[in-house]
């Protein structure tokens, strides 16, 4: 019998740039009135949660970032 989750169509993780024009355009929408009171608060924790996966991307490629240029550092000073 086939698994079921076979079935289910996977779901592509946005890129970043992606969750940042999403949150753009919650905040205009916010900022704007156009969004109709009862989904104020579906937008406020859509935005809530982009900003803490834009957080976590952020001081993530910064880590990598320092890493790498800790790893150049010491190869130069070991062939120094």
């Amino acid at each position: 019998m086939p698994s079921m989750e076979s079935s289910v169509p996977e779901k592509k993780e946005q890129s970043y740039e992606e969750k940042v024009a999403e949150l753009d355009a919650i905040l205009e929408r916010i900022d704007q009135s156009a969004t109709p009171i009862d989904e104020l608060a579906v937008d406020v924790k859509r935005g809530t949660q982009l900003i803490q996966e834009l957080d976590r991307k952020l001081k993530s490629v910064e880590s990598e970032v320092k890493d790498a240029f800790k790893a150049l550092e010491e190869k130069d000073e070991s062939e120094g």
